[in-house]
C-alpha cells in the first residue's frame, strides 16, 4: 500500500510478508537462544511464537506475570522457560544472568506508557515510570547479559529494542511526553551499545501501529489510524537478526518499511547518519 505515514521505502506494510517469513531458511534461527522482555502478552508474545517458527533453539520469556507468561509458554512448540520478574530489579535480572550461559538474541520489549497529561497535570510517580520501565528496564538486562553475548566468529548477538514513533513532532502527539520522550533516550542507548560493542548488532524498531495495552492507553483511535497486525514486527524481528539486517546496526527502522527496498539502500543508510538520533538542521547548512 502506499505509506499513510512519511516512509523511506516507497512500499509500506501492515502485516506480514514473504520476506520476512520465518520460515524463509535464510532467517532460521537454528540453535538460537532467544530473551523476550515483556514476553507475556501484545508484540512481544507474537515475537516469541515468530522466533520459535524459526526454529529457534530455547526461548527465554520475560514478564511481570507468571500467568500471561504461561500463556505465551503453553503457545509455543519449541523450548521455553519463564521469568515471573521485574526488569527494574537488579538483583532479579543479576540472578537471571547468571542463570543464563549464552544467549543470542535479547528483544528489549517490556514498556510502560504513563495515562496522557501535559507535563504541569501529570502525576509525577506515573511520569518517572515511562523512564523507570523504558530506560532502566533495557539498561539492566543490558548490563548484567551483554557479557554473555554469543560472539563467536559465526554469529553477532543482536540486540533489538522496542522504541516508537519517536520522530513524530510533539504537537502531533499531545499528552505523551513521558513515553515518547523515554523510548527516544532508548534509542541513543541503542547507539551507545552498538558503538561499544562491535561484536553486537543492536537496532531500535518501530513496532507500527498494533492494538495492544499502550496503544490502548494513549488514547490512539484504532478506527482513524492505519493500525498493524501484531505478526508484522514479530516476524520484521526474526529478519533483522538476519545477516541481512547488519547495515541497521545502531539505527532506528520501522517495521513497516518494505526490508527488500530497505536492502537496496544499504550501503548509503550505513555511510551516513540516517535513522539516528540528532537534532534537525545539524550539522548546520550554508555556515
Amino acid at each position: 500500500m502506499n505509506p499513510p505515514l512519511p516512509s523511506l521505502t516507497p512500499t509500506w506494510h501492515n502485516d506480514t510478508y514473504a520476506s520476512i517469513s520465518p520460515s524463509r531458511p535464510e532467517l532460521s534461527a537454528a540453535g538460537k537462544t532467544i530473551i523476550i522482555t515483556g514476553a507475556g502478552t501484545g508484540i512481544g508474545h507474537a515475537t516469541a511464537l515468530s522466533f520459535c517458527r524459526a526454529g529457534a533453539d530455547k526461548i527465554i520469556l520475560i514478564g511481570r506475570h507468571e500467568l500471561t507468561l504461561q500463556d505465551t509458554q503453553k503457545a509455543l512448540t519449541c523450548d521455553s522457560s519463564i521469568h515471573a520478574i521485574d526488569v527494574t530489579n537488579e538483583a532479579s535480572i543479576i540472578a537471571l544472568a547468571n542463570s543464563i550461559k549464552k544467549w543470542d538474541v535479547l528483544v528489549l520489549g517490556a514498556g510502560y506508557l504513563a495515562g496522557p497529561s501535559s507535563i504541569v497535570a501529570s502525576g509525577t510517580g506515573d511520569w518517572w515510570l515511562s523512564f523507570e520501565t523504558n530506560i532502566k528496564g533495557a539498561y539492566l538486562p543490558l548490563k548484567h547479559l551483554l557479557p554473555s553475548a554469543n560472539t563467536t566468529t559465526t554469529t553477532h548477538a543482536s540486540i533489538i529494542a522496542i522504541t516508537a514513533a519517536t520522530t513524530f513532532p510533539a504537537a502531533a502527539v499531545p499528552g505523551l511526553s513521558a513515553y515518547l520522550s523515554s523510548k527516544l533516550a532508548l534509542h541513543k542507548v541503542v547507539e551507545f551499545v552498538a558503538a561499544e560493542n562491535p561484536d553486537v548488532f543492536a537496532v531500535a524498531l518501530h513496532p507500527g501501529m498494533v492494538d495492544t495495552g499502550v496503544f490502548g492507553k494513549s488514547g490512539g483511535d484504532k478506527d482513524l489510524l492505519p493500525m498493524d497486525s501484531v505478526n508484522l514486527p514479530a516476524d520484521f524481528m526474526v529478519w533483522l537478526t538476519s545477516p541481512e539486517a547488519r547495515f541497521l546496526n545502531g539505527r532506528q527502522v520501522w517495521a513497516n518499511w518494505d526490508v527488500e527496498e530497505l536492502k537496496a539502500r544499504g550501503e548509503e543508510i550505513q555511510k551516513g547518519m540516517e535513522l539516528m538520533v540528532g537534532v534537525y538542521g545539524w550539522p548546520f547548512q550554508g555556515t
